[in-house]
């Protein structure tokens, strides 16, 4: 029997690696469809260290790869990146796969792991839903789900078929994937990228003086039953960047080095159990709504 089921195991483990012989050059063709430059040389290298987790696979069977840089600095803090999480949101894959490729070519100080795309389907659509028409950043599974995922989104959003949080948190093969990474890397900070609020929203320990960042400005949109947000920090006390870019990209991506920087930073900053739960009960409350220009 134990001989049967670890067969079992180990044709679903190949059959999936089968599923996606070229996903090196899969994923040098997707990338190179977001805008702006990126080197030919430094891709190739990054594409070439994407792997694939078995539970990573879109609602219509996408694979949602991952490349990984470890840190040879002793110590070193884990920052697990998320893109694409809407698919509509072109820019973010740019921040992506650029991160990716600097990463080529440096040791950073710490060890990171980027999901340039998260909603594979969604960017096929160029929806911000998945697949099956759910909203990935607030299908996340927050305890407060089931008491107000659904009502935040008929009060906030007045049901708006865009932001649906699904009927059952957790309920996504996407949102799976990313529990999934969450789990197995175990991130000490984390980075979601999105558009077009023009602004970096923070949830982590209070920074009396946030790093300087031309490009956009610090400014809290809150949290919400069944975002990251809610999930990683409210309830796991894990920091999580939410860097929501303009329309356009800029002149040249210079701002995104200098942010992959400054959250190298962000993640040195720690807080005692007593202060993160001064912080975060504020926010745990499903009652407690921000109007949908806010919405992330």
């Amino acid at each position: 029997m134990k001989a049967l089921i670890f067969s079992a195991i180990l044709m679903t483990v190949v059959g999936a690696k089968a599923n996606f012989p070229d996903l090196q050059q899969d994923c040098i063709n997707e990338l190179k469809k977001f805008p702006g430059a990126w080197d030919d040389k430094l891709l190739q290298q990054a594409c070439a260290r994407v792997q694939i987790d078995t539970q990573c696979v879109s609602a219509e069977g996408r694979p949602i790869y991952h490349y990984e840089k470890i840190s040879s600095t002793p110590g070193a803090k884990k920052v697990l990146v998320f893109s694409m999480i809407h698919g509509d949101e072109t820019p973010a894959g740019t921040v992506g796969r650029y991160w990716m490729e600097r990463l080529e070519g440096i040791d950073p100080r710490n060890s990171w792991r980027v999901i340039p795309v998260l909603n594979p389907d969604g960017v096929k659509y160029k929806t911000r839903y998945n697949a099956n028409k759910i909203d990935i950043n607030r299908n996340f599974p927050t305890k407060d789900w089931d008491a107000g995922a659904l009502t935040a989104w008929r009060r906030s959003t007045g049901s708006n078929p865009r932001r649906f949080p699904g009927k059952e948190g957790g309920s996504e093969p996407e949102t799976k994937c990313a529990m999934k990474h969450l789990g197995d890397f175990q991130p000490d900070f984390i980075v979601s990228v999105h558009t077009p609020l023009k602004v970096l929203d923070y949830d982590g320990p209070k920074v009396k003086a946030p790093p300087k960042f031309d490009y956009l400005p610090w400014k809290s949109l809150g949290n919400y039953p069944g975002s990251l947000g809610r999930y990683m920090w409210v309830e796991r006390s894990t920091p999580v960047l939410t860097m929501e870019l303009k329309d356009n990209l800029p002149p040249n991506l210079t701002p995104f080095e200098q942010l992959q920087d400054i959250i190298g930073t962000l993640v040195k900053y720690e807080t005692s159990a007593e202060q993160k739960k001064e912080e975060t009960s504020t926010a745990s409350s499903p009652t407690s709504f921000l109007p949908v220009a806010l919405e992330h």
